[in-house]
């Protein structure tokens, strides 16, 4: 995974959460889970567009397979709404591999 590909994968779910959050009430738990998992995915986002992080070291190639399959255990369950809990646990492995990879940014 390249840094092009890793903010694309970003943008996808943020996209997914967006679609997910418009179809849960403004004040319920889950929206508000998902409100705060989207903020902070585009918060890491942009520190990632505006940065640069070096695609060649050992930290980064880990960070990007665990997220890679953290991504695929998020798209089979995210279409799914009678998944929410076991989604909304993915989406929180999800930002914290983003996370890891945001840590290494020089």
């Amino acid at each position: 995974m390249r840094a092009n590909d890793l903010i694309k994968t970003i943008g996808n779910v943020i996209v997914e959460v967006d679609v997910i959050r418009s179809s849960l009430g403004r004040n319920t738990s889950d929206r508000v889970h998902l409100d705060n998992v989207r903020d902070e995915l585009d918060t890491c986002q942009r520190k990632i567009v505006r940065s640069f992080i070096d695609e060649n070291t050992e930290d980064f190639k880990k960070h990007a397979a665990a997220l890679k399959e953290v991504d695929k255990e998020l798209c089979r369950t995210i279409d799914d709404m009678k998944k929410l809990t076991e989604t909304l646990a993915n989406l929180d492995r999800f930002v914290s591999a983003v996370g890891k990879i945001v840590a290494l940014i020089v």
